[in-house]
C-alpha cells in the first residue's frame, strides 16, 4: 500500500472534505482538502499530488473543468470522481477525458482504498517507464568512450560509487562531458526510478538562484505571483546535480551546506522549515581549492561536496578516444540525417588527432554533426573536418618559427582577436569563442599571448 502518497480532495461541502480527510488520513495516506476548485488546482499547481479526488457537481465549477485543468498542470496526476448514482454517465464521460475512475456516493472506505491505490500504481508505473525510456534514450544518445587509461579510471570509480549516497563533485574543462557522467551516477544508483533534477548555476544570475533552488511563497518578493516550489523539492527522493557550484554565492553556499548536513530548507518567505532527501552531486570548471585558498568558497561546503572526486580530463590529453567518439558521433547523426555515411577517411582522422579541441567532446560533436552535413559522398574527407573547425589545417603538419603547426597558429590568432574584440577582458573574449574562461586562460599561457600584441 501506498500510505506517504499525496492525495488532494476537492468537495463543495466543507463537512464531507473533513470528513474524507480523516478517513484517508487514518488509512495511512497524507491528505489535503478544499471546497473551493480554484483553491485546490492552485495547490497542484505548488505540490506534489498522486491522486485527485474530486466531486463532479459543484457549482463554482464541475468536475469535468477540474479534470482538464488539472491535468494540464499536471498530467501525470490521476483523477478519480465522486458521482451520485444519476450521474453515471457524466463520469463514464470524465474517464474518457482522462479520469482514471469513479465512485458512486455514499461508498464503502475500502472501496475507495482500493481505486486509490490502482490510481497510485498506475501512475508509479508510468513514470517508472519514462524514466527508464529516458535512460535508454540518454545511453544510446550520449555513450561515454573510453578507450584511454584517465578515461577508463573515471568509468570505473563511477561505477563504484554510483550506487551509493555520498556527494561528489565533478572537475573538468567545459565540454568534457561532466553532466553525462553525473546521469551515469544517477542511473546506476538506486534512485534511478526518481527525478535527476539539473542546476546550472553559472547560467543563473545570483539575484534568482536562491528562488529557483529553494522556491517561494506568493508575495516573498516582487513578482512572486504565486507559491513556486524550488529545484531541490523537484528532485526530492533523487538526485540533484548542480553545475557549475564554483559560482554560487557566499550566501548560498552557507544555505546549501545545511541541506547537504540535514536535508532542511525554507521557501523564500516561509518560516517553516520543509525537508528533503536528496543525492548531491555537483560538478565545476573553477579550481575551487583556490577558491577556498582566497576565501571565496567555504571549506566546510568543499569538504562535504568532494566526499569523492571524479577529475575528466580534456580531448587534448585523451587522444586516443577521438576514433571512438567519432564514430559514436557519426552514427548518431547519419541516422538523424539520413546519410549514410560510412566512415571518415585516414587523412581527416590524422586531422582530428592533431587539433586542441579547447571545447573539449562538445566541440567534437558539433564538428561531426557539421561534417555530416557538409558531407558529399558517403565517407568524411580532410576538407569537411577543416571547414567544420573553421581552421586551416595542413596534411603535412609545418611548424612556424614559434613552434606552432598551421592549426596552433590559426587558433592563436584567434584567441588574439577575440581577446581584442573583448577589450582583453578574458571572460567575455571566452564567450565569443564559446569556450569556458579557464580554457581561455590555457590557451592565453600556452601562447604566450600578452596585451596588445
Amino acid at each position: 500500500m501506498s500510505r506517504k502518497a499525496r492525495l488532494l480532495v476537492l468537495d463543495d461541502e466543507p463537512n464531507i472534505v473533513e470528513v474524507l480527510i480523516a478517513r484517508l488520513e487514518a488509512m495511512g495516506y497524507v491528505a489535503q482538502g478544499f471546497s473551493n476548485p480554484s483553491k485546490a488546482l492552485n495547490a497542484l499547481k505548488n505540490e506534489n499530488f498522486s491522486v485527485l479526488l474530486t466531486d463532479l457537481k459543484m457549482p463554482e465549477m464541475d468536475g469535468m473543468k477540474v479534470l482538464r485543468e488539472a491535468k494540464d498542470i499536471d498530467p501525470d496526476v490521476e483523477v478519480i470522481i465522486f458521482t451520485a448514482y444519476g450521474s453515471i454517465k457524466s463520469a463514464v464521460q470524465a474517464i474518457k477525458q482522462g479520469a482514471y475512475d469513479y465512485i458512486v456516493k455514499p461508498f464503502e472506505p475500502m472501496e475507495l482504498m482500493t481505486k486509490i491505490e490502482k490510481a497510485i500504481e498506475k501512475r508509479d508505473l508510468r513514470q517508472r517507464v519514462r524514466f527508464l525510456e529516458q535512460e535508454v534514450g540518454d545511453r544510446i544518445e550520449h555513450q561515454i568512450f573510453a578507450e584511454s587509461p584517465s578515461m577508463k579510471r573515471v568509468l570505473s570509480l563511477a561505477r563504484q560509487v554510483s550506487a551509493t549516497d555520498t556527494s561528489i563533485l565533478i572537475l573538468g574543462e567545459s565540454g568534457t562531458g561532466k553532466e553525462l557522467i553525473a546521469r551515469m551516477l544517477h542511473y546506476g544508483s538506486k534512485r534511478k526510478n526518481q527525478k535527476l533534477v539539473v542546476m546550472d548555476c553559472g547560467a543563473t544570475p545570483a539575484a534568482l538562484l536562491e528562488a529557483e533552488l529553494f522556491g517561494y511563497l506568493k508575495g516573498s518578493y516582487t513578482g512572486a505571483i504565486k507559491d513556486k516550489k524550488g529545484i531541490i523539492e523537484e528532485a526530492d527522493a533523487g538526485t540533484l546535480f548542480l553545475d557549475e557550484i564554483g559560482n554560487i554565492s557566499p550566501e548560498m553556499q552557507t544555505r546549501l551546506l545545511r541541506v547537504l548536513e540535514s536535508g532542511e530548507f525554507r521557501r523564500v518567505g516561509e518560516l517553516d522549515q520543509r525537508t528533503a532527501n536528496i543525492r548531491v552531486i555537483a560538478a565545476t570548471n573553477a579550481d575551487l581549492t583556490a577558491k577556498v585558498r582566497d576565501g571565496q568558497f567555504r571549506e566546510d561546503l568543499y569538504y562535504r561536496l568532494k566526499v569523492i572526486t571524479i577529475n575528466l580530463p580534456p580531448v587534448r590529453q585523451r587522444k586516443e578516444d577521438i576514433p571512438g567518439l567519432v564514430q559514436i558521433f557519426l552514427t548518431e547523426f547519419s541516422n538523424k540525417t539520413g546519410k549514410r555515411i560510412v566512415g571518415i577517411t585516414n587523412d581527416a582522422m590524422e586531422m582530428m588527432k592533431t587539433y586542441d579541441w579547447p571545447g573539449n567532446v562538445r566541440e567534437l560533436k558539433n564538428v561531426i554533426e557539421s561534417a555530416v552535413v557538409l558531407c558529399k559522398q558517403d565517407t568524411i574527407t580532410a576538407e569537411e573536418i577543416r571547414n567544420s573547425v573553421g581552421q586551416t589545417i595542413s596534411n603535412d603538419n609545418p611548424i612556424d618559427d614559434a613552434g606552432l603547426n598551421p592549426l596552433e597558429a590559426k587558433e592563436k590568432t584567434m584567441v588574439i582577436d577575440a581577446l581584442k574584440k573583448a577589450g582583453w577582458v578574458q571572460k567575455d573574449a571566452a564567450q565569443l569563442l564559446g569556450i569556458s574562461g579557464r580554457v581561455m586562460h590555457y590557451k592565453i599561457k600556452k601562447y604566450n599571448i600578452k596585451p596588445l600584441q
